[in-house]
């Protein structure tokens, strides 16, 4: 692991390839995308795969906002992508709700644990945001520490 500002960087191998993830969270996300292949629940999967680096066009004239998922999951219905959160700022939660006006590849949004009850301000307004998205989205996946993570721990090296 390498410290970068204020995030851990974690370099490790999933499903037979070295990974840079920016969070232990992603690196675990890996692991259930690499579970869910080698299961035959999902065709292959790909970690900030630059061939779906998304082109979002605001309501600004002419501007233009770049959006690389974190995953990107082959189905037998398709492309769909998965995003990683351990914190969902504003500027995040516009790039997905653009992703989701103009593309029409499926997001799952994942946070470890995000509570509706926090008692922290900007826990709070994160949730609000992920609840204000949810419509627009396949699926949101507030505890997945408890509800996919806790069954395959013995998974992770880490």
């Amino acid at each position: 692991m390498s410290k970068f500002g204020n995030i851990v960087r974690v370099a490790k191998e999933v499903g037979g390839k070295t990974y840079t993830f920016r969070s232990k969270l992603e690196y675990r996300w890996a692991v259930w995308c690499q579970l869910r292949k080698e299961d035959g629940i999902i065709i292959d999967w790909w970690f900030e795969d630059e061939d779906t680096l998304l082109e979002l066009e605001t309501a600004y004239h002419g501007n233009i906002k770049k959006y690389l998922p974190d995953f990107t999951i082959q189905t037998t219905e398709g492309y769909e992508y998965e995003e990683t959160k351990g914190y969902f700022p504003p500027k995040d939660y516009t790039k997905m709700k653009l992703a989701t006006e103009q593309y029409e590849n499926p997001i799952t949004l994942i946070f470890a644990s995000l509570i509706d009850h926090s008692k922290n301000a900007k826990v709070r307004a994160q949730y609000d945001r992920a609840k204000r998205l949810e419509p627009y989205l396949k699926r949101v996946i507030y505890d997945a520490k408890e509800t996919i993570f806790k069954p395959i721990k013995g998974l992770f090296d880490l």
